[in-house]
């Protein structure tokens, strides 16, 4: 060996204390936040005289009869079966439901970024008188309270006739959807350059061909972000649901509350109803984490 030189072991690199504390808190922090959502897909397939019991049962044999039940492809079990008829209207009625979810969650995200876009668009491009106003006033819907609107909104749908019907609450969640697409939308169009559009008028495109041809395709990540938080909105949604619907027009989220009538709360379909119901939900949340974190951090804060 050359005179001077040592050999000198790698030394493992310490984690601090600290860190180690700091990755533990996250870990019971996710345990613990993640427990309900485990413990309702569980018991989603335990079968109903499982679901029951108490204390609970961890170690069981799944089944799909809950599920079966819901769309009406399974008779309810003696345990379930309540002596009401509306055991196995409720059943049979979910799917209907299910099909009211995806028409108004599908069509509000739709023509809010239609809509939304378009006016992120102008308020981008183009020097409007207000335009400062216009912005801070769709930013303060959001800071509405839903129940303040909706007897105002339930006497405007009565008098139309519009009372249980998709078209109904359609618009009426484009009146929160609009303002929030249009305000995130401008802050991704703030990230487009201006000479693009301008090469492309150049060229020969008009307005509307540059935007489509330029600006949208340089946009889809914040048309995918913004595309993501509207239909979670729309699907989620609860107050206007439960207010502006009866039956031909209910959605999922109040449809839960027909599993708890007076004789008895049907457990097994409750679970299996809410499992499907936070399914897209998580689907998307895990598919699209990164759009997600970029339209918080970016587009929502430069707009």
């Amino acid at each position: 060996m050359a005179k001077g030189y040592a050999l000198t072991a790698k030394q493992p690199k310490r984690v601090p204390i600290s860190t180690l504390l700091a990755y533990l808190a996250l870990i019971v922090w996710a345990l613990v936040t993640l427990f309900p959502i485990v413990w309702a897909y569980l018991s989603s397939f335990k079968a109903p005289a499982d679901v029951f019991l108490i204390p609970p049962k961890f170690i069981f044999l799944p089944t799909l009869h809950n599920y079966l039940e819901l769309f009406n492809l399974a008779p309810p079990s003696e345990l379930e079966n309540t002596g009401s008829s509306s055991t196995a209207a409720i059943s049979s009625t979910f799917p209907r439901y299910l099909v009211n979810s995806v028409i108004v969650s599908i069509g509000t995200t739709i023509l809010a970024l239609l809509v939304g876009s378009l006016a992120a668009y102008a308020l981008t491009r183009f020097r409007l008188p207000l335009r400062g106003t216009i912005l801070i006033g769709m930013f303060l819907t959001r800071l509405i309270p839903p129940i303040a609107i909706l007897v105002p909104l339930y006497l405007v749908w009565r008098n139309l006739g519009l009372i249980d019907t998709q078209v109904a609450l359609i618009i009426t969640y484009l009146t929160f959807s609009i303002p929030f697409v249009t305000w995130l939308m401008r802050g991704f169009l703030l990230d487009i350059p201006v000479d693009l559009e301008e090469a492309a008028m150049t060229d020969g495109c008009s307005r509307l061909g540059a935007l489509r041809r330029v600006i949208l395709p340089l946009a889809a990540p914040g048309l995918a972000t913004t595309a993501i938080f509207a239909l979670i909105g729309a699907w989620n949604e609860f107050l206007f649901a439960v207010i502006l619907t009866t039956e031909n027009a209910k959605t999922l989220s109040p449809a839960i509350l027909e599993f708890i009538t007076d004789k008895a709360i049907l457990w097994g379909r409750l679970y299996a109803a809410g499992d499907l119901i936070m399914l897209p939900v998580l689907v998307f949340g895990l598919l699209m984490q990164r759009h997600l974190a970029r339209g918080l951090s970016g587009g929502a804060v430069k707009g």
